[in-house]
């Protein structure tokens, strides 16, 4: 069985605590969170984000760890940010030590800075940062940030050669930049953290609508035409999946609900993806 994910995105405007329960009630093992204000706060066209960040505050730290338990929910990992050219290992410093202190196993990041070696030297700068906590740094790739594709984003984790690095393959950042499942078969598998599932049409929108696609308008898995069983083929075998599908048929429900319909999405991809495989595996060669 592979570890399933909610993803904070799925369920944006929810507060830790929230993501949690949520979770727990939608059969997923493990969260990723947001400890601080995203930064694809202002193209939520749906949601608005609380303000308040848990980063440093010992009583909100103390009643997600009390939380987490008694749900038997992980942190999987939490969305640190971005690296933009503004970017210091200060402004991280105290979020891989929240995240420490609540178990998490990684946080993720997205390069923003076009000035690529200052970005490489922040990258490795928050990958050593995370080591001393044995934190893996995962490194998002999409085709309006600064790594475009799963290509650039394989060459950066290998010229940074950081043993805590990996890679995160979201099906619909994959599609819209070009990229294949053959190029993440082509990956060494030790290298990929996650996959963030969801679907989408399969007509790509503008370059402009990319970005208001991905937090607004995704699909659950099996409901569009993206090469989701190729994805899955490519991918080890005990790949933790994210679902990650924020998209207007959810929007009107409860936090909870949602958490639910995204549980049951992704078992139900989950079955037929195995039904598939055994039924291949099953064919007279």
């Amino acid at each position: 069985m592979n570890e399933l994910c909610l993803a904070n995105l799925t369920v944006a405007e929810a507060a830790p605590l929230e993501v949690i329960d949520a979770a727990a009630a939608g059969g997923f093992g493990s969260v990723n969170l947001w400890l601080v204000e995203p930064p694809a706060l202002a193209h939520f066209r749906h949601v608005k984000r609380p303000g308040a960040s848990v980063v440093g505050d010992a009583t909100s730290i103390e009643a997600i760890r009390r939380r987490c338990r008694e749900r038997a929910v992980g942190v999987f990992t939490a969305s640190a940010g971005w690296i933009g050219p503004d970017f210091t290992t200060a402004m991280i410093a105290p979020v891989i030590e929240t995240l420490a202190a609540l178990e998490a196993r990684s946080l993720c990041v997205v390069g923003w800075d076009p000035d690529r070696s200052r970005l490489m030297e922040h990258f490795i700068a928050v990958c050593e940062a995370a080591a001393r906590y044995r934190l893996a740094v995962h490194l998002e790739f999409m085709a309006y940030s600064a790594i475009r594709t799963v290509r650039e984003a394989r060459d950066f984790l290998a010229q940074a050669s950081q043993p805590n690095a990996r890679l995160i393959i979201d099906a619909l950042h994959l599609d819209r930049s070009g990229g294949t499942p053959e190029d993440v078969a082509a990956l060494e598998p030790t290298v990929i953290a996650s996959v963030q599932l969801c679907d989408a049409p399969g007509a790509r929108p503008p370059r402009t609508a990319l970005r208001d696609e991905s937090v607004n308008a995704r699909l659950l898995p099996g409901e569009g035409d993206l090469p989701l069983f190729a994805l899955m083929d490519a991918l080890p075998e005990d790949v933790v999946i994210e679902l990650e599908a924020p998209g207007a048929s959810l929007f009107g429900l409860s936090i909870e609900e949602r958490a639910k319909r995204c549980g049951a999405a992704s078992r139900r991809f989950l079955a037929e993806y195995a039904a598939m495989k055994a039924s291949r595996s099953n064919r007279p060669h």
